[in-house]
């Protein structure tokens, strides 16, 4: 996606994808030369965050962050579990217990884990001799 039209905007959209907290993105870039209470920058900030070219700018920036990254460390996600996992053994050879269940902890997190169990359950009621199934 190109860059946003008005620069403004454009700005606003690096410095939240970069990681600085909408407000003060608002303030930096968007306000008239920074001169907005905070209350105003938190919701003009949040507005235009939410606007759908402004938000699609912010995913793409983050995205190609992210892709550089992964470039730069080579990683993918059987690299880094692969490196949690020898961080949690070298710690825990350490006796560093707390790092150790921290990686562990990420490698269940990762592996879908922690997710909620799901389960079905059907309910035959009976209603003045009927019978519904829900």
């Amino acid at each position: 996606m190109p860059a946003l039209k008005n620069p403004k905007h454009e700005a606003f959209a690096q410095s939240v994808a970069a990681g600085m907290p909408a407000s003060q993105a608002y303030i930096k870039h968007v306000s008239r030369a920074g001169n907005c209470s905070n209350r105003t920058a938190e919701v003009t900030g949040s507005k235009l965050q939410n606007i759908s070219e402004v938000s699609l700018r912010i995913s793409k920036l983050k995205k190609a962050a992210g892709d550089m990254a992964d470039k730069k460390w080579q990683l993918n996600r059987e690299t880094w579990l692969e490196r949690l996992e020898g961080l949690a053994t070298k710690a825990e050879a350490a006796e560093d217990f707390s790092a150790s269940t921290k990686a562990l902890t990420e490698v269940g997190k990762a592996s879908g884990w922690y997710e909620p169990e799901k389960h079905e359950l059907t309910i035959n009621v009976t209603i003045g001799g009927n019978t519904a199934e829900e």
